[in-house]
């Protein structure tokens, strides 16, 4: 597309995903008594996981690597909004992708650093360009790709379209068309609305 690689991961197909990586698990034998769910990407994932797993402990951990626009930070920011108990406890990262692995590295730095006995790791896409290897991964893509997932349907659009320049958000409406989106969550006054917050996000930040 345009000079992008992008696969579109619609709900249907994400859902199957997280269930799949569930069954992984599962099926591993694998007991967490911690999932740590990295914010945002790795929200839904986690609570699906969590819940497959019977995993009461759900502790979330923000990360930012990426910012508005698609901009991309030199180091990931990490935040706990909530204590985080895993000493001597066995703790599942889980994650949407792992990119260049620079994230998920920090975070199971982190959470080793806090006395945690076993630290796991689970997403839905490994990409071959990451220097870490997740312990459980759904698919592997081979090249580098726009993983554009549903929980994060605004921000990947304004991402994609702001590469291309002129108005973003007809660019956004072209990209919708080139990438086949089968499924929009929300019509195309209020997609317009919501895109119009992440220019006006950006502009901030500029």
């Amino acid at each position: 597309m345009r000079g992008v690689d992008v696969v579109y991961i619609p709900w249907s197909k994400a859902l199957q995903y997280c269930y799949r990586l569930a069954s992984m698990l599962l099926d591993a034998g694998e007991d967490p008594e911690v999932v740590v769910a990295v914010s945002r990407g790795g929200l839904v994932p986690a609570r699906i996981v969590s819940d497959v797993l019977g995993v009461d402990e759900l502790v979330v951990l923000r990360s930012r690597l990426w910012g508005v626009g698609g901009r991309v930070r030199e180091e990931p920011e990490l935040r706990l909004h909530e204590r985080l108990e895993v000493d001597g406890k066995r703790v599942l990262v889980v994650d949407e992708v792992v990119d260049t692995g620079a994230t998920m590295s920090k975070v199971v730095g982190l959470v080793s650093s806090m006395g945690a006995r076993e630290v796991k790791t689970a997403v839905l896409h490994y990409k071959s360009t990451s220097r870490l290897v997740p312990d459980y991964y759904v698919e592997r893509l081979e090249r580098w790709v726009w993983v554009f997932y549903p929980w994060s349907f605004s921000e990947t659009l304004y991402g994609l379209a702001r590469r291309f320049g002129g108005s973003a958000v007809e660019e956004a409406f072209k990209t919708l068309m080139e990438i086949g989106a089968s499924e929009l969550y929300l019509d195309p006054l209020r997609i317009r609305m919501s895109l119009e917050r992440y220019a006006r996000a950006d502009r901030g930040t500029g």
